[in-house]
């Protein structure tokens, strides 16, 4: 009798008003968390002053992290390939860090001359370069607002810079040696870590998920097993094809301004394999000292540079970028337009680089509790028709 009773309460309350409208309904289930993440949102920013020291071991610990994340995707696969021809792991990871070593000396004492030659030569020759595209620029439109507006510029900069030095002196250089030293103790970390970090990662990288997977509940394993499956997937893609992408990118153009006569071809070309890991908008930006180069020296050379740009467009839209990144991540580009400028704006450079494999990771992680909510929540359930109306349609 009494469980008899407690059912009817149950179906009672279940048919009840409120049920209906409030607890079963999707719009006010979802105002009532958006409500709760909004109110902890605007919790959390009255308790921040309790998050600086971890900002504070984050802004050390964080770089070494990232860059070493991005060198064990980089080399991995060359270590599961070396260690497919019998070579032990130790010994195919000892043989990648040789390689690296190698480079870097022959990087060091042919390479970087070169392009130190090229930088100085360069930021000498910036200004006459500037000062001749404004001239011509004033030519072909038959007036002199380019020159006159340099001109004002200059003066308004010069004396801005004159009074900020004077208003600003003793500020400047007491904050500038503390954050100096600061700098500094920082990238001494981060090149000292890094190569230990990469080391333990490629040796016993594989083991991460498993240990992580023991702080979380037994009946959650394998839905966390999968998103870290699919984070794991979706980052090494964009790393690895990403940074393959720039290199080719950079090699292209280094060789197409090299065979056109380009001055500073070997440092427009790794600017632009650079600007490259930065989508859509980076490429434009690499673009610019380039052609300001070219239209400086002749217009046959301008022609001849664009040339290269559209030969190394066609091949990296048709064929590189295609057969190495494919549509891996399935992000829309306005969605990546917007997420770069967002991800500039709060982060600088490292928010400009990073912005989109961490959109990846957390549209992973969002779409899986999406999926298991709808799962739970039997609020997205399509409800059939009961027998009885079936049969009164049937009937009509």
């Amino acid at each position: 009798m009494k469980q008899e009773q407690q059912t009817t309460q149950k179906k009672g309350f279940s048919h009840s008003w409120f049920w209906k409208k409030i607890i079963d309904n999707k719009v006010v289930s979802i105002l009532l968390v958006s409500l709760l993440v909004f109110i902890n949102i605007y919790m959390i920013k009255q308790i921040s002053d309790i998050f600086k020291p971890i900002e504070i071991i984050l802004s050390i610990v964080g770089p070494p992290l990232v860059f070493s994340t991005i060198f064990y995707y980089l080399l991995n696969p060359v270590v599961d390939w070396l260690e497919k021809k019998k070579f032990t792991r130790n010994l195919a990871i000892a043989f990648v860090f040789a390689l690296i070593i190698v480079f870097i000396i022959v990087g060091v004492n042919f390479i970087v001359p070169i392009i130190q030659n090229q930088l100085e030569s360069l930021i000498d020759n910036w200004p006459s370069y500037w000062d001749s595209l404004m001239l011509q620029l004033d030519g072909l439109l038959g007036t002199e607002i380019f020159t006159d507006f340099m001109e004002q510029m200059g003066d308004t900069s010069l004396i801005g810079s004159f009074s900020g030095q004077a208003s600003s002196f003793l500020n400047v250089t007491v904050g500038g040696i503390g954050s100096f030293i600061g700098t500094l103790t920082r990238v001494g970390i981060t090149l000292f870590t890094t190569p230990f970090i990469v080391y333990y990662l490629l040796k016993d990288g594989k083991k991460v998920p498993d240990q992580l997977l023991k702080i979380v509940p037994t009946r959650a394993r394998n839905s966390m097993r999968e998103i870290l499956a699919d984070i794991n997937r979706q980052v090494s893609y964009y790393v690895r094809g990403q940074l393959l992408v720039a290199m080719c990118v950079g090699l292209m153009f280094w060789i197409g301004f090299s065979i056109v006569g380009l001055d500073f071809a070997l440092t427009l070309g790794i600017f632009a394999g650079f600007m490259n890991l930065i989508p859509y908008l980076g490429s434009f930006i690499a673009y610019i000292p380039t052609v300001i180069i070219a239209v400086v020296d002749s217009p046959v050379m301008l022609a001849k540079v664009l040339i290269v740009i559209a030969i190394e467009q066609l091949l990296e839209g048709r064929v590189i970028s295609p057969q190495i990144l494919g549509n891996s991540l399935k992000i829309h580009p306005i969605n990546i337009i917007f997420l770069l400028l967002i991800a500039g704006r709060l982060f600088g450079v490292m928010g400009v680089v990073l912005g989109i494999p961490g959109y990846a990771v957390l549209k992973i992680v969002v779409v899986r509790t999406f999926e298991w909510y709808q799962r739970h929540s039997e609020l997205y359930e399509e409800k059939q028709p009961s027998s009885q109306t079936a049969v009164d349609t049937i009937e009509e």
